[in-house]
């Protein structure tokens, strides 16, 4: 995905301060600053996304970054100058747009690679400063000691399957990107590129009020809902609908 962020010139606010400003991150207005020598880093995971390299990373391609479009991330942009007075009279020292690497539900993809013996998979690790020596770590125990010492399933490259089109990646990346910084719920399903694999029986369930969820690519029933009731979960960190 392109993704874009700024850095200012020099903000009084920021560099007349004892000590080093917090990272912020602000879901409603789809924005996050950090501090940055004398000014701040703002960045923005804008609805209006754009997915790159679909069908591939060019092989030449290297820390090369893309052109700028503050046009895409001018509305989330004006709100943040709303929300954070002393951005209005602070100067944009440089404008960045490069790719992010996302696998579909926004983890890494790590590990022994599925039928290809001494293959090891370290990619789609989105954020390197902050998720690379998990990783790391990760990739070492699995090599020296067969196994890591943490549960690493939700990173596993074998997680992903021959299903996994190319088509379903990029709907699934953009719902994620979309929702970088939306609330996560438990057992919360994602609609994106569903429904992908279904069984024969399907039909007769959908029909029957079911609620679907999905493992491995294939739509499976979580419960039925009564009638009357709409067949969707409503996300909750207590007891749902579904209970």
């Amino acid at each position: 995905m392109e993704h874009q962020y700024l850095v200012t010139d020099d903000i009084p606010e920021v560099y007349e301060r004892d000590e080093e400003l917090p990272h912020v991150m602000d879901p409603a207005g789809e924005t996050y600053f950090r501090h940055e020598g004398r000014g701040l880093v703002l960045g923005i995971y804008e609805q209006d996304y754009e997915p790159w390299a679909v069908d591939g990373t060019p092989w030449d391609f290297g820390h090369e970054l893309l052109p700028d479009k503050l046009e895409r991330i001018s509305e989330p942009l004006a709100k943040t100058f709303q929300q954070y007075p002393c951005l209005s009279d602070a100067g944009i020292k440089t404008v960045i747009n490069g790719p992010f690497t996302f696998a579909p539900d926004g983890n890494p993809l790590v590990g022994p690679y599925p039928g290809l013996k001494g293959y090891w998979c370290a990619c789609a690790v989105m954020a390197g400063f902050s998720q690379g020596g998990g990783v790391g770590l990760t990739i070492a125990e699995w090599m020296i000691e067969s196994e890591p010492s943490s549960d690493v399933f939700a990173m596993d490259v074998s997680r992903f399957g021959d299903w996994t089109t190319r088509n379903y990646t990029r709907l699934k990346v953009s719902e994620n990107y979309r929702r970088r910084f939306a609330i996560s719920f438990p057992n919360e399903e994602l609609p994106a590129a569903g429904p992908l694999n279904t069984t024969p029986a399907y039909g007769i369930w959908k029909a029957q009020n079911a609620v679907f969820g999905v493992g491995y690519g294939l739509e499976a029933v979580n419960y039925f809902a009564p009638d009357g009731d709409v067949a969707f979960e409503t996300p909750s960190f207590r007891r749902s609908n579904a209970f």
